[in-house]
């Protein structure tokens, strides 16, 4: 995923990380269910690494909390 635009580093715009975030998110919940609004942070890292191992480690951190938090918001939203 080296989708460098508008960028002078080796790190991903901040529209291209929500955009990865949320299509990592879909396709673990189209594998997994609802299972995933139970995954601690830990196990979104495993489960999205083959997808981001190729970007800046700091980019790799912001993905795996990003996901992490879309479940955690569904997982809310669900619940009311």
């Amino acid at each position: 995923m080296r989708g460098y635009r508008f960028t002078t580093d080796d790190r991903l715009p901040e529209s291209d990380l929500q955009e990865l975030a949320d299509e990592l998110a879909i396709q673990l919940h189209y594998a997994l269910g609802e299972r995933v609004f139970l995954l601690p942070r830990s196990d979104v890292a495993e489960l999205i690494w083959p997808y981001i191992d190729d970007l800046h480690p700091d980019d790799q951190n912001d993905l795996v909390w990003l996901v992490w938090h879309l479940f955690q918001e569904a997982y809310e939203l669900q619940e009311e």
